[in-house]
């Protein structure tokens, strides 16, 4: 069998980007849209509300995404703590 190894710096950045990524998503998603059906003008009113209905299903789609980004980066935060305790007391096993 062959050896694996894992690069635990590079997971660790990758877990802090996806979390960076998901807060920037997040913050995104929590601006309050102005626009509706009554803004568009009453000849456009089923229109604007469309496009709202529209734009607000995009952002519950981005909340999620961001939720579960955070809970991905969480995920590889935990396994990267775990790989370099493992890493950690196979070394002083060696000593």
């Amino acid at each position: 069998m062959g050896t694996t190894s894992v690069d635990l710096a590079t997971l660790d950045a990758a877990a802090q980007r996806l979390d960076a990524a998901a807060e920037i998503v997040q913050n995104a998603s929590n601006v309050r849209l102005q626009f509706d059906g009554a803004v568009a003008g009453r000849s456009h009113t089923a229109a604007g509300a469309a496009v709202r209905n529209a734009v607000e299903s995009l952002i519950a789609d981005a909340r999620r995404w961001a939720s579960t980004a955070g809970e991905a980066a969480s995920a590889l935060r935990a396994g990267v703590n775990l790989a370099a305790h493992a890493e950690a007391d196979s070394a002083a096993a060696l000593r």
